[in-house]
């Protein structure tokens, strides 16, 4: 897919329902209440109507008509990237999303600033899927990798990998707020092309 506007935003691992991730997170809410209230607050500040928003992963658990609620009260337009908590059939339910894609996907966004790089023809990659990817297509070009999944909890202890252009964008990673393609793109900037030989040596 591409993208000649950089209206698109990024999140993952929402957990609606999910009593017990507020306590394995340390999420800053009273209560499943106060997470989703605050959660849908902090998505409408940023998102707007025409803007599109990558869901990677883990939306629910179960509830379907509070989860229901929950995205119909978002702003936007969502795609969905299922997680290991999703079920096909219950977020195809919701009567939300504007795309569902069951392992991952990949976008090129519309960038001046990457023109001249090898292949990229004005545009800027963009892998993303649940689960962290070790070796992504075209990393080695400069592609940027999106996941969530571990919630963070990776950052600390694989540092080099986080120095390469990925991001976890798991909600309790960016304040639970979807993050948008220019802010992800400052992060980027910060971070090298990490060379990773997916061809093995002879």
């Amino acid at each position: 897919m591409k993208y000649e506007k950089q209206n698109i935003f990024f999140i993952s691992d929402l957990h609606l329902f999910h009593k017990n991730v507020i306590k394995f997170d340390n999420r800053p809410f009273a209560d499943v209440d106060e997470m989703h209230v605050e959660m849908i607050k902090r998505w409408n500040s940023v998102v707007g109507e025409n803007d599109i928003v990558y869901n990677l992963g883990d939306l629910s658990f179960g509830r379907t008509e509070g989860t229901k609620w929950f995205v119909h009260s978002l702003k936007g337009k969502i795609i969905h990237i299922m997680g290991n908590h999703d079920k096909m059939k219950d977020i195809l339910k919701l009567d939300r999303v504007d795309g569902v894609h069951e392992y991952g996907t990949e976008i090129w966004v519309k960038d001046e600033e990457t023109e001249g790089l090898r292949g990229c023809n004005g545009y800027q990659q963009i892998i993303m899927s649940h689960y962290p990817i070790f070796s992504w297509n075209r990393s080695h070009y400069g592609s940027w990798h999106l996941h969530g999944h571990t919630h963070g909890s990776l950052m600390p202890t694989q540092q080099e990998y986080y120095k390469r252009k990925v991001m976890d964008v798991g909600c309790p990673c960016i304040d639970y707020t979807p993050i948008s393609y220019e802010q992800v793109k400052t992060e980027m900037k910060k971070k090298k092309v990490g060379v990773v030989d997916h061809h093995g040596k002879k």
